[in-house]
């Protein structure tokens, strides 16, 4: 039986050349492999498959339009519907996001709303402008009336995202939470190295905690 749906964020399909291979089934949640292996979780993969070449690898110029490309499908209309499809066929409850997959579900949501058996939205170092908002009113009624949960986690330290906020010039829900209807913010520090923007994916004993809620 499946529980959760994984949505992950940036740069999870990236080869670059022999220093990093892409992400497996897991897509980046790594503490989460065997329940992904077991079927317990599925991740749904919507990002762009790119190889680098060892002299590409250092230039930062390469990362930079990987994002931008990334930006762009969560964005994509396309990529929200089948988003939304997976979802229908997932028969899950529960739905996780991490950075870039939080803007994706923002999306999705608003666009194709959520099926009733999804009654838990987590957000985890969402890369989304704190002024984003829920628009589906289906939605918003859910939250309101408690059958829909969303929870964001942020952490201000997180060094992926004060990039992002630089980069756009917003603040990000992922580092000082959401002020949106009905969300739950909890503030969650951020302390295994070295990548602290991917830290709770390697966190198994929070991320299972998410799950058996």
């Amino acid at each position: 039986m499946t529980k959760a749906i994984l949505i992950h964020g940036y740069a999870v399909g990236l080869e670059a050349s022999v220093f990093r291979k892409p992400f497996g089934e897991h897509a980046g949640f790594i503490a989460l492999d065997a329940e992904v292996q077991s079927g317990t979780a599925k991740s749904f993969r919507w990002c762009k498959n790119t190889s680098l070449t060892i002299g590409a690898c250092v230039n930062p110029l390469q990362y930079f339009q990987l994002y931008r490309d990334e930006e762009l499908l969560t964005e994509s209309s396309i990529t929200q519907f089948a988003l939304r499809e997976f979802i229908d066929h997932a028969d899950a409850t529960t739905i996780i996001c991490h950075s870039l997959g939080c803007r994706l579900m923002i999306g999705a949501m608003n666009a194709h709303g959520i099926p009733e058996s999804i009654t838990k939205i987590i957000f985890l170092q969402g890369d989304v402008q704190s002024s984003a908002t829920i628009t589906n009113p289906a939605i918003r009624d859910r939250i309101t009336d408690g059958t829909l949960v969303i929870e964001n986690y942020f952490c201000p330290w997180d060094q992926s995202l004060l990039s992002s906020a630089m980069l756009h010039r917003t603040n990000r829900i992922g580092l000082m939470g959401w002020n949106e209807i009905g969300v739950t913010n909890v503030f969650y520090p951020l302390l295994k190295p070295m990548n602290l923007h991917t830290s709770l994916l390697r966190d198994r004993e929070f991320l299972c905690g998410l799950i058996s809620e």
